[in-house]
Formats: C-alpha cells, sequence, structure tokens
C-alpha cells in the first residue's frame, strides 16, 4: 500500500471517511494533523459551503469550513504538474492587516508597481505560523470572477453578470509556504486573506457526512 493510500485510508468498516480532499461534498468533515497555523491543528472542521473561483478559466474549488468552536478558515487543493498541496486561508480583518504591515505600506499593494517586498512588521495574537517575513508580489490587479457553488461537475456560467468578478493581487514568501491574499470588487469592498500552502499529509482524516 502506498504512503497516501495509508494516509486516507484510516478506516474501519462503514466509516464513510473519504480518499481524497478534493472530493469533499456539504456536510463533511476534515481533521487536520499537527500544522504550523495557530488554531486549526488536530481541529476538526465540517464543510459548510462550497464556491468556485475563475481565472480566466482556471478553475479553483474553495470550500468553507466551520469548526466546533464557530471559527471558519478556507481549503482549496493545489495542483502544479501533477504536486498537490492545500492552500489554507483565513480572513483578516483591517486592524490586523495595518498591525501586520503598516496602513501607508500595505496600501502600496494596490499602486501598481509600487510593491516589490512587503515586510511584517508585527505577528498579532492568534495569527502565530499564519504569515512570513516578507512577500513579494506574484499577481498584481489580475482578473477574477467569484461564483456561488460548487461547479466541478458542470461548466462555469457564459456571461460576466453571473458572477461576481474582483481584481486580484497576490503575494508570496520566497520559500512559497505562506500568502497574502487581496480581492478588490468594483463597490470597494476588499477582502484580505493569509494563507498558508500545506501538504496534502497534513489531512490526518475526512468523514462523509452521516445520511
Amino acid at each position: 500500500m502506498g504512503f497516501f493510500s495509508k494516509i486516507f485510508n484510516k478506516k474501519s468498516s462503514g466509516s464513510g471517511e473519504l480518499n481524497h480532499p478534493k472530493d469533499l461534498q456539504l456536510g463533511d468533515s476534515i481533521k487536520l494533523g499537527y500544522v504550523t497555523p495557530a488554531g486549526i491543528s488536530r481541529k476538526s472542521f465540517k464543510v459548510t459551503s462550497i464556491n468556485t473561483y475563475d481565472f480566466e478559466q482556471d478553475k479553483s474549488t474553495s470550500f468553507t469550513l466551520q469548526g466546533t468552536g464557530g471559527d471558519t478558515i478556507w481549503l482549496s487543493v493545489n495542483d502544479e504538474g501533477g504536486e498537490e498541496s492545500l492552500s489554507v486561508s483565513r480572513k483578516l480583518t483591517r486592524g490586523q492587516v495595518f498591525e501586520l504591515f503598516g496602513e501607508s505600506e500595505f496600501g502600496e499593494v494596490f499602486e501598481e508597481g509600487r510593491v516589490q517586498s512587503l515586510l511584517r512588521k508585527a505577528e498579532p495574537e492568534g495569527l502565530e505560523g499564519w504569515t512570513a517575513q516578507e512577500y513579494r508580489e506574484i499577481e498584481d490587479c489580475s482578473n477574477g470572477y467569484y461564483h456561488k457553488g460548487d461547479y466541478r461537475d458542470r461548466d462555469l456560467p457564459k456571461y460576466e453578470d453571473e458572477s461576481d468578478a474582483f481584481e486580484y493581487y497576490l503575494l508570496e514568501d520566497d520559500e512559497e509556504d505562506y500568502a497574502i491574499e487581496c480581492e478588490v470588487y468594483p463597490d470597494g469592498e476588499t477582502e484580505v486573506m493569509a494563507t498558508a500552502y500545506l501538504p496534502i499529509s497534513s489531512v490526518y482524516r475526512m468523514t462523509r457526512k452521516v445520511t
């Protein structure tokens, strides 16, 4: 039995466990093993919604996960040339962003050609293990579209008015272990996410919803 089979098949008869996080459905549960980001190590989360991001036909499924204490994170599966990993994200408040990077420094992310690197000034309580010391800009004002719902087994809508368009900014550390992701919508609403890239083996257990 291969290494990943050992990880994803720790199940007894009738347990209903899953084989891969990309197959999660609404109501399913996922438990992570020992990981660096604060608040998620050895914790169980339930899938409460499944939505889709479209970056010029590069479709990405986003699983909204809610913990037993009400905390929410987002998970997606990356596939870079057959090498898979997890993106685990949490939303940052305005105050957390400014504490991390400084208001004026972070504002330059949205000014074309201004940011070469972004340095962390402090690490707010509760964000231990979620951020890197320094980031470089990877995506500067790319076009993205947010679609409510699960489009893994169906085509994306053909018309832009069937989705929410946004401008996308991505910063990563040199080791590609962490990212800061920004979505800026036409009405000015801006969402900032701290993302940690984790190996697939970080998943300890996944269980199907009991019906």
